[in-house]
């Protein structure tokens, strides 16, 4: 598009790197300089200095610094490079990498010279490869200073800032986002970027994309007054990036390495060596002397011993029998018919569930199968029933609707069937608390499967006479007479209230969900009232 930068995007800096996916560096020059140094006035010979201020003279004809060993008064770089044993075949190499290198010395790498060059100055290509910190330069008997002084000279300083001829009042015509180069200290403030957002924003329906680029020196307050500064200007979005945070980043406006230009000894001990090896040498001495003196020094020191113990949690998986007893559900959810299968320990507590669709072959098939593998997992590996329950109950997606199932007339999906009838049927006090409250409905018998459980074995111990007799063929079958007798009233009664829910629930078509649990309620005289948990909304 033959621009530099998009939008009201700042550029990241006049000289960037890009980092490349396969390794290496592309370097990216602003090509606007140059006709904005012209639009500013400036004569041609003022702007060739300038940019060779900017990218250096990107040649090897270039004086020595001072103090190189060896060195004849005069001799030029390139010269010397020759005197070193580099061929003019070498050096055309090395002055052709120039133009997208970080610095002088990214050129003399061992890759770009190759192996037959290192070998002629005597240098193990293998080893060469392998040190990542490899330097020719320094291997040829330059010194980081001087190093550091022919980057400058041939690769430039990166920044405008210090050129020849440059006048003060133009400088913030340069300004980046970042500072330029290693010797730059001006860039565009954050309250820049956010500013020149803001004056965009009131003509654009949403966001803006753009990066509120912050120096590595940003605190989390400037970052928090950023933040506050764009929501006081309006803005839909702030994208803030501190120059560094990441491990490694795209664009970089100076090189990763570190110039030794100070003295190592007189480095600041920040890890703590120079005492950790002051404390070994006095154990040392310590040692010696003992061994001199021919008997045992008792250690002024207390010995630590520190024992670790790692623990580690390995989950049990609890399996059912080979044979086992199991319960069997049909259920009907808008018109998608299915069974469930709940295999139980001998506790009648259940161990696995399947899950089988009357449409083999369907996605619901499958998801629901893939389900009931899922949860049986869950339960073997000792997952309580009731946070099964309690996480997949009230998912609502389709299919749901009308359901079969008396105490659970309405199905927000699925799913929520499903563990609403095991939670019916598994966690006691569960059924009485979720099912519809309908008049006339007395049934005081326990409708979990644990307290009926219990209450069977209850049964079976007071069939058993007082005198330890069992109980006479011709009582059982009064009591099934009874029972049967019993049933069939309770199923009467039962009748007469499915047909009145089954008109309750035609009456449904307008009617909104519950604000309490979500399920579609039902008319009940002017307003309407939920059948799932009783809520009425109005004045029902």
């Amino acid at each position: 598009m033959d621009c530099d930068t998009t939008g009201v995007e700042p550029d990241f800096a006049l000289v960037k790197f890009k980092k490349l996916a396969g390794g290496g560096y592309f370097k990216i020059v602003n090509e606007s300089v140059k006709p904005a140094l012209t639009a500013l006035g400036y004569s041609e010979t003022q702007v060739r200095e300038m940019l060779t201020h900017i990218l250096g003279t990107l040649h090897l004809e270039v004086p020595l610094p001072k103090g190189v060993k060896g060195a004849q008064p005069g001799q030029t770089f390139a010269q010397w490079l020759r005197s070193k044993g580099l061929s003019e075949d070498d050096l055309k190499t090395v002055s052709d990498s120039l133009r997208s290198v970080f610095e002088v010395g990214f050129a003399f790498n061992a890759w770009s010279l190759g192996d037959e060059t290192l070998t002629r100055l005597g240098i193990d290509p293998a080893k060469a490869k392998a040190d990542t910190g490899f330097s020719l330069l320094r291997t040829l008997g330059l010194t980081d200073a001087q190093i550091g002084s022919l980057n400058q000279t041939i690769c430039g300083t990166q920044t405008i800032e210090g050129a020849p001829h440059m006048k003060d009042e133009h400088l913030p015509v340069f300004d980046c986002a970042n500072t330029c180069g290693k010797s730059g200290v001006r860039f565009i403030a954050p309250e820049g970027h956010i500013r020149m957002m803001a004056a965009a924003q009131p003509f654009i329906s949403g966001a803006i994309s753009k990066t509120i680029n912050l120096p590595n020196e940003a605190t989390t307050d400037d970052i928090a007054a950023c933040y506050r500064l764009s929501w006081e200007l309006g803005l839909k979005a702030n994208a803030l990036y501190r120059d560094g945070c990441k491990l490694s980043q795209p664009l970089s406006n100076k090189s990763d390495s570190k110039i030794d230009t100070v003295d190592l000894d007189d480095e600041v001990d920040e890890l703590g060596e120079s005492d950790a090896k002051a404390e070994v040498a006095t154990a040392v001495a310590d040692v010696a002397a003992t061994i001199a003196a021919g008997g045992e020094k008792k250690s002024t020191k207390p010995v630590v011993e520190e024992k670790i113990t790692q623990i580690v949690h390995r989950p049990m998986r609890r399996r059912l029998p080979d044979t086992r007893e199991s319960i069997t559900h049909k259920f009907n959810v808008a018109g998608h018919e299915g069974y469930l299968t709940v295999g139980l320990y001998e506790d009648d507590k259940p161990g696995e569930l399947f899950i089988t669709m009357a449409k083999e072959g369907s996605t619901i098939g499958g998801l629901m199968d893939s389900l009931g593998t899922a949860t049986s997992v869950a339960l073997q590996y000792g997952v309580p029933v009731e946070s099964l329950v309690n996480k997949f109950t009230h998912q609502r997606f389709e299919p749901a609707g009308m359901t079969t199932n008396k105490d659970i007339p309405i199905a927000k999906s699925l799913v929520d069937y499903i563990f609403r009838w095991m939670g019916m049927e598994f966690i006691p006090g569960y059924r009485e608390a979720n099912s519809p409250k309908r008049a006339g409905d007395t049934n005081s018998a326990p409708t979990d499967r644990v307290s009926r459980r219990a209450a069977k074995l209850a049964a079976s111990d007071r069939r058993v006479q007082d005198d330890g007799e069992p109980v006479t063929g011709s009582v059982l079958t009064s009591s099934v007479m009874v029972t049967e007798r019993v049933q069939t009233q309770g199923m009467t009664a039962q009748t007469t209230q499915a047909a009145t829910l089954s008109v309750a629930l035609d009456s449904v078509s307008d009617a909104p969900p519950c604000d309490v649990c979500g399920t579609i309620t039902v008319r009940s005289g002017t307003c309407h009232k939920c059948l799932n948990c009783g809520n009425s909304m109005g004045c029902s």
